[in-house]
């Protein structure tokens, strides 16, 4: 086991080792590619626009300036030189022109040979080559007669560069005279030479520059070879002291193809010691005691789990149980309260009708009120008893909404103006006069709601006006009137502590709203000294549940009331009695 993860260990750090050479291999043969192509475009610049051109249209100025402009087409280059060729014959004119004599690489006074090629432009970072006579110096002289002889950029071997005693190589080009054909012999290309463009790579620095941009460059080490002499390679960059054995070599081709080059790459340091296979067996064991204990401690886990629930549904049942007869006592209890509760009643109304004095007539009508009151507290116990245990059916019959409004309306017209509330209905012509479904409930919801509006409004005035929805979305005043007081606009509202669950709000827009076009919606809002509301709130809305419905509110607290603000908002569904067809109805109490 320990050899087949030491195996495999060694294996991922040779694929890390191969893709992170492959990587800076590539991007530097890119890159000298790039630097290539541009050294040649060059010179065919100059052959097109300086040779044969009187005045010349190259000065020394002029390609000083667009090389420096166009470095960064060049990237890994140093510098770019042009030397033009000239005979022995013409070198003393041409010295008097240029004002300076040709030099070696010395800079000593060139000896008298067959030809030149004096530097006569050059990049500023090279200016120190102009007048320098390349074919005096080996490298640059074979690398020329190569240059014009092949008709391709050639490249020298390392060696150390003027000034700055770098390591670097030379790409020359040869420039023509004329165009040449491609089967052009060696012979017709030397006749036709008229210079030589050379890109100077200093390669120390530039691969340096270069390999820096990676990231984990701290982790392996990079050595560039010239192995055109395949026995004594000459190494360009990188050094030659290493740890690790791994090596990983990849050849470059930089488009001479009488030279070589490689690139060798060595991680910095040993690989460490595979943990993974010395701690694979421990691992093994310790994993294998750990899953028996997560299987043992699940299954009681899962035993105790089980029991709980079992014990939870036990103490569900009980408590349903205890719920349905704490109802059927509550409604028990209700219906047999109710009807003595009737006598009393039948013989305060008989007291009424005798000879009382004004004080008796008063305590018979306080005890007739409370007696009332009492009844229609156990009627709302029976029917909230109805709603819990599902006894409660909802009837399906025509009735006419405004006559309903006009029984409400005139059965809390008196107190309203004991109290003096101004007290109006509404009811746009665009609702249909006769709808289809349970008239008494629908009237004890209207009256639960309209009740507490006179109960709980010291001053000001209850406004009911029932519309289609259709006309509120049309309507912008009334939408956002509405929106401003209901929670079904969907509008935020301060005061939310008297809310009941399940109601469920409209969309911030009003139009991506819970409700479907065929629902009737009610929404009720009444100025409230609020300090709660009662059992018949709970019963409204559990019978607009019923109706498919909703029901709400909102509570603006010291806004238009004496101590607030209460809207309701209810929603049921309705039928047109003539056309079957099913309306969205819109109404306001306010």
């Amino acid at each position: 086991m320990f050899s087949f993860y030491n195996h495999h260990a060694i294996e991922k750090r040779k694929v890390t080792l191969a893709s992170m050479c492959v990587e800076r291999a590539r991007m530097l043969q890119d890159q000298f590619n790039a630097s290539m192509t541009h050294v040649q475009a060059i010179s065919i610049l100059i052959s097109t626009f300086h040779h044969g051109k009187n005045p010349l249209a190259i000065d020394q100025r002029t390609f000083a300036k667009y090389t420096e402009k166009t470095a960064f087409e060049r990237p890994l280059m140093s510098g770019v030189a042009y030397a033009i060729r000239v005979l022995h014959l013409e070198r003393e004119k041409f010295e008097r022109q240029q004002g300076w004599s040709i030099r070696k690489m010395k800079f000593e006074p060139s000896p008298v040979q067959e030809e030149y090629a004096p530097v006569i432009l050059a990049q500023d970072t090279v200016a120190h080559m102009v007048s320098l006579d390349l074919l005096s110096g080996k490298e640059d002289c074979d690398n020329a007669i190569r240059a014009r002889e092949s008709g391709k950029g050639v490249l020298t071997t390392p060696f150390r560069l003027l000034k700055t005693n770098r390591l670097g190589v030379i790409l020359t080009f040869a420039v023509y005279k004329r165009d040449l054909p491609a089967d052009a012999t060696p012979k017709d290309r030397v006749e036709a030479t008229d210079g030589y463009l050379e890109g100077i790579f200093d390669i120390e620095s530039l691969a340096e520059n270069l390999f820096q941009q990676f990231a984990g460059k701290k982790t392996i080490l990079v050595n560039l070879y010239d192995t055109t002499n395949r026995s004594q390679p000459i190494s360009m960059y990188g050094s030659e002291v290493y740890v690790d054995k791994l090596e990983h070599v990849i050849a470059l081709n930089f488009g001479d193809p009488l030279r070589n080059h490689e690139m060798r790459c060595r991680f910095k340091h040993k690989a460490p010691l595979s943990w993974l296979a010395i701690t694979t067996t421990g691992s093994t064991l310790v994993i294998t005691l750990l899953l028996g204990y997560i299987v043992f401690a699940t299954m009681n886990h899962m035993a105790k789990v089980q029991e709980e629930y079992n014990r939870m549904v036990e103490l569900k049942k009980k408590a349903e149980a205890a719920d349905v007869a704490k109802s059927q006592f509550l409604s028990t209890v209700s219906h047999e309260i109710r009807t003595p509760m009737h006598g009393v009643l039948g013989i305060l109304d008989i007291l009424l009708d005798t000879d009382l004095d004004v004080t008796q007539q008063d305590h018979v009508r306080t005890a007739q009120a409370s007696g009332k009151t009492l009844v229609s507290l156990l009627n709302e116990v029976l029917d909230q008893a109805k709603i819990e245990s599902g006894k409660l059916d909802l009837e399906s019959v025509p009735f006419d909404l405004r006559a309903i409004m006009d029984d409400v309306l005139s059965l809390f017209s008196g107190k309203s103006q004991e109290n003096g509330v101004e007290l109006a209905v509404y009811i746009s012509h665009r609702v249909p006069d006769m709808l289809i479904g349970d008239p008494g409930r629908f009237r004890q919801i209207i009256t639960n709601l309209m009740g507490n509006s006179i109960k709980f409004t010291e001053k000001g005035h209850i406004f009911v006006t029932v519309h289609l929805v259709e006309e509120v979305m049309e309507t912008t005043d009334i939408e956002r009137e509405a929106s401003s007081r209901n929670t079904l606009s969907g509008f935020p509202v301060p005061d939310k502590r008297r809310s009941w669950a399940g109601f469920k709000n409209i969309g911030q827009d009003g139009r991506n709203c819970s409700l479907s076009p065929d629902r009737i919606s009610v929404i009720v809002s009444v100025e409230d000294t609020g300090e709660g509301t009662g059992i018949g709130l709970s019963i409204s809305k559990c019978l607009v549940t019923l109706m498919d419905g909703e029901l709400g509110f909102v509570s603006i607290p010291k806004v238009w009331g004496t101590r607030g603000i209460f809207g309701s908002s209810l929603v049921c569904l309705f039928r047109d009695y003539l056309l079957e067809g099913r309306f969205l109805l819109w109404m306001t109490i306010m």
